[in-house]
């Protein structure tokens, strides 16, 4: 907990950091990881199919209530994230990270011990930076912050600006590092910034299953093509009893198991 030391821990915040987002009993637990600005609202269209499996949980950034410093280091920001995930009464079976939260899901599950590796869903996200520099995100940035206007006053969008800018300065330093022995399912866009993503993951994950959809960064979460995300996913829940996924070169496809009916 080296990075955590240095800034805020998660106690004494006016707001967690591990928020309830689906209370519903089932086998899977699920937590699902902040992307570029720290919000978990993007997420809302998949919470509630990730539930009819159990319950499910959302990790926010700190920088987004009054009072607090955003991080600008993803191992400061995984190392606090362990740390919350951690003291759950019971292990998390499932990571889910889309953009940046999927860096940070793939840096948790390196950090949590006692031998419970959660599965992986990385949904258009990238283990190194793309290109040289933070003006390679700069579309990226506008995006986040024109649509988080539509939704804010003015000091929650100040301080989402600011946990925006202290995000892409970690995004663009930090490169992933070992390798996940669970299952992953990596999902990519066609229209993605990085169309390698997939073979640079690789050797970062043990067991993977590549799934591709045809839209870009921000459509993958959003109809038409939330619903064939949705799918990918129930298939790829389906597996965990019947052999797992299927070990397939970058780019390709194949995830064994039948989905069960998406409800």
């Amino acid at each position: 907990m080296s990075h955590s030391a240095q800034t805020e821990t998660t106690a004494g915040l006016a707001r967690p950091l591990l928020l309830p987002l689906g209370r519903r009993a089932g086998d899977i637990r699920t937590v699902v990881f902040h992307p570029l600005g720290g919000g978990l609202l993007p997420y809302l269209g998949l919470v509630a199919h990730l539930s009819r499996h159990g319950p499910v949980y959302g990790i926010r950034a700190l920088g987004l209530e009054e009072g607090e410093e955003p991080d600008a280091h993803i191992p400061a920001m995984a190392d606090r994230y362990a740390e919350a995930v951690a003291a759950l009464a019971t292990p998390a079976d499932l990571f889910v990270g889309w953009s940046l939260g999927g860096l940070l899901a793939f840096e948790t599950a390196q950090r949590l011990t006692g031998g419970h590796a959660p599965d992986l869903v990385l949904v258009d996200s990238s283990p190194a930076p793309v290109g040289d520099g933070p003006e390679v995100y700069d579309a990226v940035r506008r995006q986040v912050l024109s649509e988080a206007a539509d939704h804010m006053d003015a000091g929650a969008l100040a301080r989402t600006e600011r946990t925006v800018d202290a995000h892409l300065k970690a995004r663009t330093r930090h490169r992933a590092d070992g390798r996940h022995p669970g299952r992953t399912l990596l999902i990519t866009c066609t229209g993605s910034d990085d169309p390698r993503q997939a073979a640079r993951w690789s050797p970062h994950l043990a067991d993977v299953c590549v799934r591709s959809l045809d839209t870009d960064h921000f459509g993958v979460l959003r109809a038409p093509h939330l619903k064939q995300l949705r799918l990918h996913i129930q298939e790829f829940i389906a597996a965990r009893g019947n052999g797992g996924a299927r070990r397939t070169a970058p780019g390709t496809q194949g995830c064994r198991a039948v989905p069960a009916p998406l409800r």
